[in-house]
């Protein structure tokens, strides 16, 4: 494996040797990477954490920092090799190129750090600990320089332990399980959530927003008041906050909560959920909360929340108890945009950074909602890491493992790639102790799915015994325009229960029940070898997902979406279930579409192109057009063709 790794390390140092501070983000926000998602192969530069766990990392300059509660760090390849140890009480820096170790680094933390953050000279670390380099009047929060030296100006002691701490301008945000800060002598009472001045620590009046309550007051007391960790957008605007409390600013908000932090006085925001409340979840009472975190887009337009808690019924309970969910931060709504259970393992640690929602854990699974603490249908093997689709939740490929211990709770995107905290010293097949980098260098584009546009070619599948596939072109408004000619006789085509093509690849059901794909060239209409689409069945029994596939009338894919949607024989309705084309993961769950009001019972093939939905007929074989957006149909449809021969097995229409 380290033979393997060495080319990723050598791409790593090139890729890394032009970065300077100035390139970096003046805060810990995750880097934005665009289409790319990071490589499975880890750097091998970086150096260990012997003991404990990482739980924060921030980067100064060329500069990493991590922390937690080690207490001995290890250089690069000398795993196991104690005479190479340090001694580095709960904090280290390292060089982000070279992973070199900074011997001079070491500032001594008396205890837990739980948070780091930056703004870009110096390191502001925060969590449980009672003293710095043997100092005990500084605890809870300290402002260090790069060098690792304590900026005495710097004056603020919050009365209980802090779990997070976000930069953003001259503001420290700092939430946890306080009830006051103590700032210059003087104690001021804030409700786990406080803004201090970024120079002298001092608390800001301008954030007053108090937390109070908790999730669950029958749950032997339900625990204490606390925020677990929040988020703030690159602009400072929106605060995301997830923990133990019921109320925010004297309204309801259980465990989940967003701030308007954009003005001079910070206060709450319309967004709220009921989701989150005990009344909507059975999970373990082991825990006072079940939340664990929360990340921001880079654009702050969606934040991800990770969960624990147990099964306690996964999807067909509606709870959000070890899942992973999106929600959009402008949202009024109730629901989140998505949500993806693990089937009864913990998440941890998230970052989004708009490819890619990357999730550390004990997960075992993704797209599990059906069984506890087994792989169900559809389960898609994730161990301890993993990579999602930032539109619906399912899986990418990417898929290093690693050993899943507690979790990865230190889960950090920069423009080099991804940083990875943990407790375990297995990823990507290697051994790294307890802090790895995924790096950008060598990582992979996730492919652009255009939408189909109008006027085109369209595909249609005959319904006779032996049904070839024809060519019929279709000007902007769906009608044909011309007459049919072959185009496929490489398959019987009547056999097809719906199709779509995607960036040159057609896939169908057959009548068999099953999902499967070949590469179609639209010029010539020629399609490749079939290969079979993994449903992932049950691996005990069998059992797949509830996809009705052998009944489909038609069938298409909506790029905006990432949903996969389709009719069934008699039924009026328009369902979708999710499907990641990168991965070729078809979700497991079915859900219902707003048809608005629009009936399907006699759907006989359909596509969709420039923002409608073409669909033909069995009853009276005519072809109609409706509009569809936003996941649903948004008009009334009209005939395009009434020449009586629209009743296909399946109608395509290229999106490249």
């Amino acid at each position: 494996m380290r033979m393997r790794a060495r080319q990723g390390a050598t791409l790593l140092v090139t890729s890394l040797a032009v970065l300077t501070a100035a390139t970096l983000p003046s805060a810990a926000v995750n880097a934005d990477h665009g289409n790319r998602v990071v490589s499975a192969n880890p750097a091998d530069v970086t150096p260990h954490v012997m003991n404990g766990s990482v739980n924060a990392i921030t980067q100064v300059g060329n500069k990493i920092i991590a922390a937690g509660t080690f207490t001995s760090v290890s250089p690069a390849n000398t795993f196991g090799n104690t005479g190479d140890d340090l001694v580095r009480n709960r904090i280290f820096a390292f060089d982000a190129t070279t992973g070199a170790i900074d011997t001079a680094f070491n500032p001594n933390l008396g205890g837990a750090v739980n948070s780091l953050d930056t703004d870009g000279t110096h390191v502001y670390a925060a969590g449980a600990f009672g003293s710095v380099g043997g100092n005990s009047a500084i605890k809870r929060i300290v402002k260090l320089t790069a060098s690792g030296a304590v900026v005495p100006a710097f004056n603020a002691v919050p009365s209980a332990k802090v779990n997070e701490v976000v930069v953003r301008g001259p503001r420290v945000y700092i939430g946890g399980g306080f009830t006051s800060v103590r700032s210059s002598g003087a104690a001021t009472s804030r409700g786990a959530l406080a803004a201090l001045d970024a120079t002298s620590g001092a608390v800001l009046a301008a954030v007053n927003v108090p937390f109070a309550g908790v999730y669950d007051p029958t749950n032997n007391g339900g625990g204490s008041t606390n925020v677990k960790r929040f988020d703030v957008t690159a602009d400072g605007s929106r605060l995301a906050a997830v923990g133990n409390f019921a109320t925010v600013g004297g309204q309801p908000r259980a465990q989940v909560a967003v701030l308007d932090t954009s003005g001079t006085t910070a206060t709450l925001s319309a967004w709220s959920t009921n989701r989150f409340e005990r009344s909507r979840n059975s999970c373990a009472r082991a825990f006072d909360a079940f939340v664990r975190d929360v990340d921001l887009s880079p654009d702050g337009s969606y934040f991800v929340v990770s969960t624990t808690g147990a099964f306690a019924g996964g999807a067909g309970s509606g709870t959000l108890c070890d899942t992973i969910s999106r929600w959009e931060t402008a949202s009024t709504g109730n629901d989140p945009s998505w949500v993806d259970y693990t089937g009864g393992d913990t998440s941890y640690g998230v970052a989004v950074t708009g490819s890619a929602v990357y999730v550390g854990g004990h997960m075992r699974w993704f797209n599990n909602p059906f069984q506890g603490d087994q792989a169900g249908p559809g389960a898609v093997p994730r161990s301890g890491i993993a990579a999602l689709d930032p539109v619906n939740g399912l899986p990418l490929s990417w898929n290093p493992g690693r050993t899943r211990g507690v979790g990865a709770q230190a889960m950090f995107a920069t423009s080099q790639g991804l940083w990875v905290g943990s407790d375990t010293t297995q990823i990507g097949g290697e051994r790294h102790g307890r802090v790895a980098l995924m790096p950008l260098a060598g990582g992979t584009a996730v492919p652009e799915v255009p939408a189909a546009v109008l006027p085109h070619d369209l595909f249609v599948a005959q319904r006779t015994a032996g049904g070839v596939l024809q060519r019929r072109a279709a000007d902007a408004t769906g009608a044909p325009t011309g007459a049919p000619s072959t185009a496929n006789t490489a398959m019987d085509w009547s056999t097809v229960r719906g199709a779509f093509l995607l960036n040159g690849t057609v896939y169908y059901g057959l009548s068999n029940g099953s999902f499967y794909a070949r590469t179609f060239t639209r010029s010539t209409g020629a399609t490749g070898t079939q290969r079979t689409v993994n449903l992932r069945d049950d691996p005990d029994t069998g059992t797949r997902i509830p996809f009705a596939i052998a009944g489909v009338t038609g069938m298409f894919f909506d790029p905006a979406t990432h949903r996969l949607y389709y009719t069934v024989s008699g039924d009026a309705r328009l369902y979708y279930r999710y499907f990641t084309p990168e991965s070729e993961v078809v979700g497991a769950q079915t859900f219902t579409a707003d048809a608005g009001g629009v009936s399907f019972a006699s759907a006989a093939g359909m596509t969709l192109a420039s923002g409608r939905i073409l669909y033909g007929s069995s009853t009276d074989g005519a072809l109609r057009s409706v509009p569809f957006a936003g996941g649903r149909v948004t008009g009334s449809p009209t005939v395009v063709s009434s020449d009586g021969t629209w009743a296909y097995r399946a109608i395509l229409v290229p999106n490249t």
